[in-house]
């Protein structure tokens, strides 16, 4: 994809974040991914990021993109608390991204399994997953 495109594509995320904002404050926050309860995460040092669709559109088109899709591990199954092995290829969030997830700002990013994954490099816990655009998901 050229960089023309993702740049179109990261516009209409943006613009679809700041509708999804006025929305947001009408619907209850979701969380993205499976794992722990959030009264668990106290004991992995971990805290869960809770993503809206719009946020996880941005996220998930922009990343599966450019990043490398690392096939997972032997014994390592994507879930939010799950500890992320050295093996799996992580970077730092594009300016672009935090702007969209300020949130998000300290973590850093990868692709399992056509999985996206937002990770606190402090601990290597995965915080969020992004499993497919949301355009495409069954509901």
């Amino acid at each position: 994809m050229t960089s023309s495109r993702l740049s179109i594509r990261l516009a209409a995320a943006a613009a679809a974040l700041a509708l999804a904002t006025t929305a947001g404050a009408q619907a209850p926050p979701q969380t993205v991914g499976a794992g722990p309860a959030p009264s668990e995460f106290a004991e992995l040092g971990a805290k869960p990021l809770t993503l809206t669709p719009a946020q996880r559109l941005a996220i998930y088109q922009s990343i599966s993109h450019t990043a490398k899709n690392d096939a997972a591990p032997l014994g390592f199954r994507v879930a939010v608390g799950a500890h992320v092995p050295d093996s799996v290829q992580l970077k730092s969030l594009s300016d672009t991204l935090i702007q969209l997830v300020p949130a998000a700002h300290d973590l850093s990013i990868g692709m399992v399994e056509k999985q996206v994954i937002l990770v606190d490099p402090a601990t290597r816990q995965i915080v969020a997953v992004v499993t497919q655009e949301p355009s495409d998901a069954v509901h």
